[in-house]
């Protein structure tokens, strides 16, 4: 028997808020500074799979029946780290130092749309693998200390101003403001092909990006730097040289 219009208006309507993301898009960033709003992208990531857990605790008794009693005990988190081994990533080198010095890491892990989770983690397990017919590896064993935040929302970043200019004659750094300010700016390109270097080429604190003038002296015309905020949010930044 056909369906009447009644029941077919009653059918149950899928969420369309509710999507699968890349994995490609979930990002691990290592805390840079005392101030844990400053951050450095992990170079050459491939996967950051992160592991939640309770302890399970035995609460059978007698009167359980058939089927044994658990509790949840002390809660855990901990993170198995893949990606390519990178040379001179500062990314690397704080977690390098981290290690071997046994100091805490900071994280920070971002999904795609900006959210993120952050916490503080011991390094137990730092891998390089380095075959002689394949590319160079990193694997990193991240255990947390205490807790893993819930995830925190960030609202769509903007720039409001996405204009810079710079002139060769009295160089200096270029900023634009970026709002929200813990967003973080994932990579920067631009239209003549270059691939900008954090700490090298820019750097980001508390919602300012700087341009810094050893890269702009190199730029000899107009070009645009395309500044990409989340998987889904890139603004371009018009930039004006002179002599």
């Amino acid at each position: 028997m056909a369906l009447t219009e009644e029941q077919i208006s009653n059918l149950p309507v899928m969420d369309d808020n509710i999507k699968a993301v890349a994995g490609k898009d979930t990002l691990l960033l290592i805390g840079k500074s005392t101030d844990q709003n400053e951050f450095l992208l992990l170079g050459g990531q491939r996967n950051n799979p992160l592991s939640r857990k309770a302890d399970s605790i035995d609460a059978t008794s007698k009167d359980s029946g058939d089927f044994s009693d658990k509790l949840p005990g002390m809660l855990s988190w901990s993170m198995s780290y893949e990606g390519l081994f990178i040379l001179n990533d500062n990314a690397y080198e704080i977690v390098d130092y981290c290690y071997t010095h046994r100091k805490p890491v900071f994280i920070r892990q971002e999904y795609p749309d900006g959210s993120y989770r952050t916490g503080w983690a011991t390094i137990t397990q730092l891998d390089e693998d380095h075959s002689y017919n394949g590319v160079s590896t990193l694997k990193i064993t991240l255990e947390g200390k205490g807790a893993i935040s819930d995830v925190q929302t960030v609202g769509t970043p903007t720039i409001a101003s996405p204009t810079i200019t710079f002139s060769s004659a009295s160089a200096k750094d270029a900023t634009v403001n970026i709002t929200p300010t813990n967003a973080f700016p994932r990579s920067i390109t631009t239209s003549d092909g270059d691939q900008l270097t954090q700490d090298v080429d820019y750097t980001y604190s508390k919602g300012t990006l700087t341009i810094k003038k050893e890269y702009l002296t190199k730029k000899k015309a107009a070009f645009t730097l395309n500044v990409k905020l989340t998987a889904d949010v890139e603004v371009a930044v018009k930039a004006t040289v002179s002599a």
